[in-house]
């Protein structure tokens, strides 16, 4: 490739940074008193562009994690950063500056032998060869955010079979999925309606992180609505549930109704004719934040658009009937709650539920007694958009297990047995030819059906790196003493210390643990290549897996 020149010396500051584009890369060069040194415009961390970095002590700072490297030799200071950047030579000749891309700095260090003061300019530039002004991108990546962040996040060539990193490891990504996916054109689940049947029963729940509260008004409409004061923005309501005839705030007494309409605001004329509220204060201007709500079946959604679709049109037709088999027109009636903190992210959750193929591998429990097992009639099905899906399975008998798919499973123990003969009994309940359902409903909820054991698991994200699970076990009114016991005696398998539920959270963590440790990376998803990306079924698939990222990168603009 040879030297090109890329800027002029001028348009560097001392002890400063541009941005140039080399023939489709970033660069990042930066001035040393009369030196100029260049590295590789990308942070090998999060992808973000050093030229909007900080340069100090010979040593640039990224601006998203404030990893730092050495401007001189790309050697990495300091965590997050692990991996060196990429160095180029460099040489000066007059007021030019020119970069060879295929030699690395130590061959060449560069000594200006003119350093005249620097006009003002746009901070980054595109490379000229032979002179010749080039295409501007990355000086338009600083004016358009939205350019600036495809040309940071680039997808790998070889499309939805491979999963980048930063997918769940970066906090830009992480922010971007609460504004486009969390607050934007999806059904987040909230509650049950039987955790709130009578007026002012309330109950705390989030959408994403945002905490809510849902709460069943003086009309019997259920609202929802942020955890926020429109004072000074304290989260009002501090108990998990209970029953009020009003919201009030501790910090300064500001009231609201049961539908989120600010109700009182203690001295808001004043004291003897000062202070107090401006005479024009208008109370139904500063109620709390209303969320679009709608019910199916007894359980509650909210949506943070006014325009949604239909809650049945939002699932498509064959999601809407796994989830109408198992919330069959009985009222559900709680049975309790599990919660835990998971070290990991949000959407490992729901591909974990996407991946039959993990399941016949890793579960001894679910592969020794039948529940779900590969050669098993099973289905992984996908919703039209890829968002949803439902991984499927009857349950089989431990003699029809083929000697040869027990050798492929390592988990299988043949000589395991039950101390409690009812753990595994199946009474046949639903219309549904499946024994194990796991249906995932974009973004926060899966509606577990394990035999008879029913839950639901709601998904908090955190941050990249963590999320809060919380479990809501069920039953029905119907249901007898009887019933409701071997609803609970099969709950052993679910929540924080499962039988299932202990390494399906045990995996994601060392998921997340070989991102962050060795980070850089990616995901390889090939599994079932007859099937593109949807519906398969073969339980050795991650088809459903590469049908949620279609849907992903598309609401992301990625």
């Amino acid at each position: 490739m040879a030297w090109q020149r890329v800027a002029s010396f001028s348009e560097i500051d001392v002890d400063g940074v541009l941005g140039v584009d080399v023939n489709g890369s970033p660069v990042a060069l930066y001035r040393l008193s009369n030196e100029v040194f260049a590295t590789s415009g990308i942070c090998t961390h999060a992808l973000a562009l050093l030229s909007e970095g900080f340069v100090e002590d010979g040593r640039i700072e990224c601006p998203l994690h404030q990893g730092q490297f050495d401007v001189r030799s790309g050697k990495a200071l300091c965590a997050p950063v692990t991996e060196d950047l990429r160095t180029y030579a460099v040489k000066l000749e007059g007021n030019d500056v020119f970069i060879d891309m295929e030699r690395p700095a130590a061959s060449a260090p560069a000594v200006a032998n003119a350093a005249p003061n620097r006009k003002a300019g746009d901070g980054v530039r595109v490379a000229e060869e032979g002179d010749q002004g080039g295409s501007g991108k990355i000086a338009a990546m600083n004016v358009d955010s939205e350019l600036s962040l495809t040309k940071r996040y680039v997808w790998p060539a070889e499309g939805l079979t491979r999963i980048p990193d930063w997918v769940y490891t970066d906090q830009t990504i992480y922010e971007r999925e609460i504004e486009r996916i969390f607050h934007g054109r999806t059904w987040n689940y909230v509650a049950l309606e039987c955790e709130v049947p009578k007026v002012g029963d309330f109950i705390r729940s989030n959408v994403g992180p945002t905490p809510v509260v849902v709460v069943r008004a003086d009309d019997g409409s259920i609202n929802v609505v942020e955890n926020r004061c429109s004072h000074r923005a304290a989260e009002f309501c501090r108990e998990l549930s209970g029953n009020v005839k009003e919201f009030v705030c501790p910090y300064h007494q500001w009231s609201y109704d049961l539908q989120g309409n600010l109700a009182g605001v203690p001295f808001r004329r004043g004291v003897n004719g000062k202070g107090g509220m401006p005479a024009d204060f208008n109370n139904a201007q500063h109620g709390l934040r209303r969320l679009n709500v709608t019910t199916h079946r007894g359980v509650v959604f909210a949506s943070y658009l006014d325009d949604m679709e239909s809650f049945q049109d939002y699932l498509g037709p064959e999601v809407l009937n796994e989830f109408e088999a198992t919330f069959d027109g009985r009222k559900p009636r709680l049975l309790g709650y599990y919660r835990h903190t998971l070290p990991g992210n949000w959407k490992l959750y729901h591909e974990n539920l996407k991946d039959p193929y993990h399941a016949t591998l890793l579960h001894t429990f679910l592969v020794t007694f039948g529940l779900l097992v590969a050669g098993n009639r099973s289905l992984m099905l996908a919703d039209a958009t890829g968002r949803h899906g439902v991984m499927a399975s009857a349950k089989s008998e431990r003699k029809s297990v083929s000697s040869d798919a027990k050798k492929e499973m390592r988990a299988y123990r043949d000589g395991m047995t039950l101390a409690e003969p009812r753990f595994m009994d199946f009474v046949e309940e639903f219309d549904s030819p499946w024994s194990v359902t796991m249906a995932t409903i974009w973004p926060n909820l899966i509606i577990q059906r394990e035999m008879n054991t029913l839950g639901l698991r709601q998904i908090i994200p955190t941050g990249p790196h963590e999320f809060i699970m919380k479990w809501t076990m069920f039953g029905f009114e119907g249901d007898d003493e009887e019933m409701t016991r071997h609803r609970l005696r099969q709950g052993n398998l679910m929540g924080p210390a499962g039988f299932l539920g202990l390494e399906d959270n045990e995996a994601i963590k060392f998921v997340q643990d070989g991102m962050q440790h060795v980070p850089g990376g990616q995901h390889l998803v090939k599994l079932d290549p007859a099937v593109a990306a949807g519906t398969s079924d073969s339980l050795i698939s991650e088809a459903s897996i590469r049908a949620m990222y279609r849907h992903w990168r598309a609401e992301m603009g990625l």
